[in-house]
């Protein structure tokens, strides 16, 4: 049975398919895999972060006062099951954060592959399970479990239901359902993927000459869950437009990079050669297939996405790499005999499992170029307080959780100066917008007294490498004199500048 009130005609004869059960054992592989490489190693920074967030919260942290995420609510609570589960437990949460993740994973793109084989929307929709599910769960490195990485995997089933639109296929009530869900889900991570999800539907309204795709239900339903989503956070958390938003738009985010330097970065640059393969290629398939012409559309509108936000961090095009390799790959096979040998199926997984494991590889190299910190700190055991006095998120995260330490911060670094600083060699001098960046930049100077005050560290880590850090703090004549109770102990090397240590006098390493 279909899961659609479309005939047959509607969809593309099937090749002689690969076995079902090499299929489901590759499947149990890519996820088995993945589960033991991230159980090995830390997790990302963000996700250390977030991880936190979500304990302080249940510790009756409340978030933008005392916990002060720059994100929406959803940031806070993305992994707040898994972190309920290990309290229960009594257990640390990061292996159940991936296990969240990959099962999260298991179920997206499984539900996407029974859709496309359902309905037949490829000539060998049995490759697009193993292919999709090691791009958009294996192939994420250090940025595993992000929440760009959930909202790819929330997106595929959105994909394949607007394929199915974009076919003349009317999905089902439940596919339906699940893909405005998923797109609620996606705009409550970030407003900013309403850019994917609107190109993938302008794409099936071109297709169909009609803008009815843009009024579907699964449209109104996403819409209506977004506009739910933003009415519950001006009700619970009002503190995110008092505390947060003022400082957001006026510092954090004006302080972009231009554009020559974010379609410069290493994983834009991926992203770029892939897309200029598909279009070389593939772009006939972009009109002859509607499943992978809503891939290739949704890929760029997350290549928009990325540009929108201005940062250049590699996670937030990774979405788009996911989708547009997937439409490259699952392209190359539209295009093999539909009488081939079983060696010419293995190409697109082969070529997506390469894709995958290099992240992974990466991913070790940030791990060894994070141990040498965690080495210095080590020595003096558990249960340290760690203060991080530099904007760099990945110095005080997952370095705490490694080290079974408490963060000292109520924000993850000091990502507001740091705009600051950035802003003011970037713009001309007015005075009155001088004097509001100088405020929020004091404001955050202050925030760290009073985090330091609630929670005296054992360890401060800081830099002077190319800004002095230490110099930025002791304008605070508090802070000075905390700061003065003190003492070197070492300097390490982090990755491409030197972090400075700091231990307060007496303590000692432990025997």
């Amino acid at each position: 049975m279909t899961d659609t009130t479309a005939p047959a005609g509607n969809s593309i004869a099937v090749a002689q398919p690969v076995s079902s059960a090499l299929i489901y054992a590759l499947v149990a592989l890519i996820a088995v895999g993945t589960t033991w490489f991230h159980l090995s190693g830390p997790l990302g920074p963000d996700v250390s972060w977030l991880i936190t967030v979500s304990e302080r919260i249940l510790d009756g942290g409340r978030l933008y006062i005392d916990i002060l995420e720059p994100n929406p609510p959803m940031a806070g609570y993305l992994y707040m099951p898994p972190v309920l589960l290990a309290r229960a437990l009594g257990m640390s949460a990061e292996p159940f954060v991936v296990l969240w993740t990959v099962g999260f994973g298991l179920l997206t793109t499984g539900f996407a592959a029974r859709l496309v084989t359902a309905n037949r929307l490829l000539r060998h929709p049995e490759l697009f399970w193993p292919v999709t599910l090691l791009l958009f769960l294996s192939a994420w490195g250090e940025d595993f479990a992000q929440r760009e990485h959930f909202a790819a995997m929330a997106g595929l089933p959105l994909v394949v239901s607007l394929a199915l639109r974009a076919s003349g296929i009317r999905p089902r009530a439940y596919v339906w359902i699940i893909a405005g869900l998923a797109g609620g889900f996606m705009l409550a991570i970030k407003p900013h993927f309403a850019l994917p999800i609107l190109l993938g539907v302008l794409y099936v309204a071109w297709r169909q000459r009609s803008l009815r795709p843009v009024f579907a239900p699964e449209m109104w339903l996403a819409g209506s869950l977004f506009v739910t989503f933003c009415a519950a956070t001006v009700l619970f958390y009002p503190a995110f437009l008092s505390n947060i938003l003022p400082v957001a738009t006026t510092v954090y985010i004006p302080d972009r990079r231009p554009l020559w330097l974010l379609l410069a970065v290493r994983a834009t640059a991926y992203f770029e050669v892939i897309l200029l393969i598909a279009l070389i290629g593939f772009r006939r398939h972009i009109r002859a297939s509607p499943l992978l012409g809503v891939m290739f559309a949704c890929a760029i509108g997350f290549l928009l996405s990325y540009l929108a936000q201005g940062k250049g961090y590699p996670y937030q095009i990774l979405p788009g790499t996911a989708l547009i390799a997937s439409f490259v790959l699952l392209g190359f096979s539209e295009q093999r005999e539909a009488t081939r040998r079983l060696p010419d199926s293995a190409i697109p997984i082969v070529a997506a499992t390469v894709l995958a494991v290099m992240p992974m590889l990466d991913d070790v190299g940030q791990w060894r170029g994070r141990q040498p910190l965690e080495d210095a700190i080590r020595p003096y055991g558990e249960g340290l307080r760690i203060v991080n006095i530099t904007p760099d998120l990945t110095v005080g995260s997952p370095l705490h959780r490694r080290l079974h330490a408490e963060l000292v911060n109520a924000p993850p670094g000091l990502l507001m100066s740091i705009s600051a600083w950035r802003l003011r060699l970037e713009r001309p001098r007015d005075a009155e917008w001088s004097a509001k960046i100088d405020g929020f930049e004091n404001a955050e100077r202050r925030q760290l007294r009073a985090d330091m005050i609630a929670r005296p560290p054992d360890v401060v880590v800081t830099s002077i490498d190319g800004f002095d850090w230490l110099e930025w703090a002791e304008k605070d004549p508090e802070l000075k004199t905390m700061l003065s109770g003190y003492e070197q102990f070492g300097a390490v090397k982090f990755f491409d500048y030197d972090l400075v240590l700091l231990k307060r006098k007496g303590l000692m390493p432990k025997p």
